[in-house]
């Protein structure tokens, strides 16, 4: 599970670090993996969840736990070959690296 927050070209407050940094290293990785593993047939979902109301969301994000899981399972259920190691956003778009 990824975050807008490991985008370069989405980074518009700064700050979060380490959080940042993290996940855009999985994203790398990812990424990688996604090469590696689709002569195998398998595809690798790089997902942000959207801003769910969690404790670490708070309460004003803008999903629920239900609604972000939901969305994330359609999302993986549409999957196809090309968009493996595409990074998605909860809504089914691409987020720019």
């Amino acid at each position: 599970m990824s975050s807008k927050m490991g985008s370069m070209q989405d980074n518009g407050s700064g700050g979060s670090y380490i959080y940042r940094s993290s996940k855009a290293a999985l994203n790398a990785v990812s990424v990688s993996a996604a090469k590696n593993l689709a002569e195998r047939g398998m595809k690798v979902a790089i997902l942000h969840p959207g801003w769910v109301r969690t404790d670490m969301g708070g309460p004003n994000g803008d999903l629920s736990v239900q609604e972000s899981a939901n969305a994330l399972r359609n999302n993986i259920a549409s999957m196809t070959d090309e968009d493996s190691g595409r990074f998605t956003d909860i809504d089914g778009t691409t987020i720019p690296w």
